[in-house]
């Protein structure tokens, strides 16, 4: 027989399994900072040149998914399979904090509950954060309860904890709760005061660097309203910057209502523990700058803080449907809401459903593969082209063409036409406040840039007469390669 931890084991292997069967097939629908992790992996792999240096330093995903550049370079699905399998240990990990919390009840429940919401599919499908957010809080928790617990001053525990803050902060704001409050809980509690110290310089050190590597942070602006995720928790997988109903804002608003009242009911829970410091401190950060992390970790916080408290409100004399039949109803109802959004969510990704900008970007793929399927056939070189495009490395990893990010506007048209020398293509939201500038400028162009696609998720444009350099011809058998200078001619 098996014990309950194989158990355990067992049914994460399933649900990894199930997981990585509903997400979708194809490039489309990942992250822009994701996307730019992977193309810097495979471009080192495969020791070629291409224009992601050009977008900045990634987050530090990139060692995540380093090895998958060698073993299945070019291959999506590889980085949502460690997705899962992150996505997996961390509910492991999870289950465990809330057991020794002595809430073995509301832990089975709000580990089920949280593998099958519609929100932990987006995260894994999108390769989002909020997964690699979450797993350094919990890893981070471990990690310094094994610390305390044999605590070698420089062992291999200090400095995993060090980059464990390094990978959160590099993830998104909300990770800067980790190193944190890791270093007020050595204030509070330090085992040696030479640990102590050791563990405010190199948490300074990594936390700085970090910080100074991905300030910014991209992926959108901040302060935005943390209502626009909400939806995600019942399967609308739609853009954050997509109208909400009114059904959206009631259904945000009590949640955020229901969010607020668990806090204040089981803060002690959250703040006697490491981990559940790091899910309210990150909550609060990710409230200002979210974009799919906020509803993530809120979803998080209300299982594992809600359940508990819900299943404290009974009283036992009423007896067991009296204390626990209202908690196994509302598991029933999200449970049977959950599954059928994640049908949902498995159905559109058969039919190739995308949403406006990734439909955009699949045009610019098909205009891309139709040219070079033109060139083959007649025989020519491999067409040049390079986009300028408002997700410059979703594009690139949709069409396999050197993508750059949008130029800035000019004074006047003729200034950005010389601007954009080597575009071929320009994909962008015109509407977008940043810009309008350049919208502007290629409005007036006239013939000099031709709208190829006018779509609701923005707009495709081709130059007619792009400013090329001149391509380098392969030599053939007939006719040698030039001399390389300084070689004598013969």
């Amino acid at each position: 027989m098996l014990d309950r931890r194989q158990w355990g084991m067992l049914v994460l292997l399933v649900w990894s399994v199930a997981a990585f069967l509903l997400l979708r097939r194809g490039p489309y629908g990942v992250e822009e900072e994701a996307a730019k992790a992977l193309l810097l992996d495979w471009s080192m792999a495969d020791h070629v040149a291409n224009s992601v240096v050009t977008l900045g330093v990634p987050d530090f995903r990139v060692l995540l998914w380093f090895p998958l550049g060698f073993l299945w370079p070019g291959q999506v699905m590889a980085a949502k399979g460690v997705m899962v399998a992150l996505m997996a240990a961390t509910a492991w990990g999870l289950y465990r904090w809330s057991e020794e919390e002595g809430k073995e009840e509301a832990a089975l429940l709000a580990t089920g509950l949280l593998l099958i919401l519609p929100v932990t599919l987006w995260q894994i499908d999108h390769l989002s954060v909020g997964i690699g957010v979450l797993a350094s809080f919990m890893g981070g928790f471990w990690l310094d309860r094994s610390y305390r617990q044999s605590p070698r001053v420089l062992g291999g525990s200090y400095f995993a904890q060090l980059g464990l803050a390094w990978f959160a902060v590099s993830l998104d704001p909300a990770g800067l709760a980790y190193p944190l409050l890791l270093a007020w809980s050595w204030y509070k509690n330090p085992v040696t005061p030479i640990q102590q110290r050791l563990f405010f310089i190199g948490l300074g050190i990594f936390t700085l660097i970090a910080l100074l590597l991905r300030w910014g942070w991209g992926g959108g602006g901040w302060f935005h309203n943390p209502l626009q995720e909400l939806p995600m928790l019942w399967g609308h997988f739609h853009e954050f910057d997509s109208e909400l109903s009114l059904m959206d804002w009631l259904g945000g608003l009590g949640l955020m209502l229901l969010l607020a009242t668990v806090v204040l009911h089981q803060r002690r829970i959250l703040f006697q523990s490491l981990l559940g410091q790091c899910l309210w401190v990150g909550l609060l950060i990710s409230l200002f700058k979210g974009q799919g992390t906020f509803i993530f970790l809120a979803v998080t916080v209300l299982l594992y803080a809600g359940l508990p408290w819900m299943l404290q409100l009974g009283h036992s004399k009423l007896g067991f449907m009296a204390q626990r039949g209202w908690v196994l109803a509302a598991v029933f109802v999200v449970s049977s809401v959950s599954m059928h959004a994640d049908r949902g969510w498995f159905e559109l990704g058969r039919e190739l459903q995308l949403t406006a900008q990734d439909e955009l970007i699949r045009t610019m793929a098909v205009t891309v593969e139709q040219v070079r399927h033109e060139a083959e056939i007649q025989h020519l070189p491999d067409p040049r082209i390079r986009v300028a495009s408002q997700w410059p490395a979703r594009t690139m990893l949709a069409c396999r063409c050197d993508a750059l990010p949008l130029p800035p506007a000019a004074k006047d048209g003729p200034a950005q036409l010389a601007m954009m020398k080597g575009l071929t293509h320009l994909i962008m939201v015109p509407t977008t406040p940043a810009n309008l500038g350049l919208t502007q400028n290629l409005s007036v162009l006239g013939n000099e840039v031709e709208t190829v696609s006018l779509q609701p998720g923005g707009v495709m444009l081709q130059i007619r007469k792009p400013d090329l350099a001149p391509a380098a011809v392969a030599p053939t058998l007939d006719e040698p390669a030039p001399p390389a200078p300084g070689d004598p001619v013969k």
